[in-house]
């Protein structure tokens, strides 16, 4: 009787054993899809609510300008939907105009529309403002690309698809939640971890009263070991990164004797370092679509005038979210190294530039 018993059990869990195998051979695909669907349609909500809250601070802070907010949240939603379409590049001649042209006109309407909607704001809060809807912007379209892909691949059950989207969606959420912390800085006008140039210039030109040399660009004149150094930087403390390479080619052209080119800027860290690492090298440290730094890269090769660069690292949330300590301790640290490349490279009664490039929010 035990032995029929066990034979009986064994028989049972060895026809379960090949019920499971048989499901998984014929449905394992389905049933993997089905769990890799309901992980990323979690990560694709997670998007959605973050460019819900990107929307609502928009609305909100434009709002503290306008008491017609129904009018406000319309202008939002198709201003969350305004591109810009990259110049023809087939023949490359003259495509740094263009694309500067391009940028130029982007900023001008984008400012227009915030200028109409928040018509008692001053120029540095429409700044900081229209910086705000871009980041907004920024957010409502990573969304629309993961739910594109995300739908995509559910309705046509494309095992493909769903794979790179698995592959990508992570990285996508990575970028998402650095422009989401962004927001309440935005919100409040907050200095943000790519003002660390500018922050390094404000230092630099205490007490000095800057001049304006390019749109939203202003520089100042100040003496470091006895050479003569033009500090440039975006104009603040609105939201802001001026034109660095324009003012740089204005003060080369105006001053002969310029011997040096120093750009101060933060850069991507890689996974591993810490955010305030400072690293020094050659070339212009400035990021971008390439129009400043071309301008730079030009005057510099024109005039053969050598270019230093001295960045802080940070990761991207830090770079856009409200600055971290660690990475205002390093000011002190990056201006004893621009004295020390100054000392080195240059000699006294020389005309040095130094660039703080970036975001100049909640800096003066």
């Amino acid at each position: 009787m035990i032995m029929l018993e066990q034979i009986s059990l064994q028989g049972i869990l060895n026809m379960l054993h090949i019920l499971m195998v048989t499901i998984f051979f014929l449905y394992g695909q389905k049933i993997q899809l089905t769990i890799t669907l309901r992980r990323l349609g979690g990560m694709v909500l997670r998007l959605e609510r973050m460019r819900d809250e990107g929307r609502y601070k928009t609305v909100e802070t434009l709002s503290q300008f306008n008491n017609d907010k129904q009018t406000i949240e319309k202008r939002v939603d198709r201003l969350l939907n305004f591109f810009i379409i990259s110049p023809v590049s087939l023949d490359p001649k003259g495509i740094i105009r263009k694309i500067e042209h391009q940028i130029n006109n982007y900023d001008d309407v984008l400012k227009q529309e915030v200028v109409s909607l928040s018509p008692a704001a001053d120029k540095n809060q429409v700044n900081t403002m229209s910086n705000l809807l871009e980041v907004s912007s920024a957010l409502d379209m990573m969304h629309r690309i993961a739910r594109h892909f995300y739908i995509s691949g559910k309705n046509k059950g494309n095992i493909l698809a769903i794979t790179q989207l698995q592959i990508f969606l992570p990285m996508i959420l990575d970028a998402a939640e650095a422009y989401h912390s962004a927001l309440n800085a935005f919100c409040k006008g907050l200095t943000i971890g790519d003002g660390f140039g500018p922050l390094v210039a404000s230092n630099l030109m205490k007490g000095n009263n800057p001049i304006e040399i390019a749109k939203d660009t202003v520089f100042g004149n100040v003496s470091i070991k006895g050479r003569k150094a033009l500090v440039v930087k975006a104009k603040g403390p609105g939201g802001n990164v001026g034109k660095p390479g324009e003012a740089i080619k204005k003060l080369v052209e105006s001053n002969k004797n310029i011997s040096l080119i120093i750009t101060v800027d933060a850069a991507l860290k890689f996974e591993g370092e810490d955010s305030g690492e400072i690293a020094e090298g050659t070339g212009a440290a400035i990021g971008g679509p390439g129009v400043e730094r071309y301008k730079i890269e030009g005057v510099a090769t024109e005039h053969n005038i050598p270019l230093e660069a001295v960045i802080v690292k940070m990761s991207q949330k830090d770079a856009i979210s409200e600055i971290k300590p660690q990475i205002t301790e390093a000011v002190e640290k990056v201006i004893d190294r621009i004295t020390r490349i100054i000392e080195q490279r240059t000699r006294k009664s020389d005309t040095v530039v130094i660039a703080g490039i970036g975001n100049t929010l909640g800096i003066t």
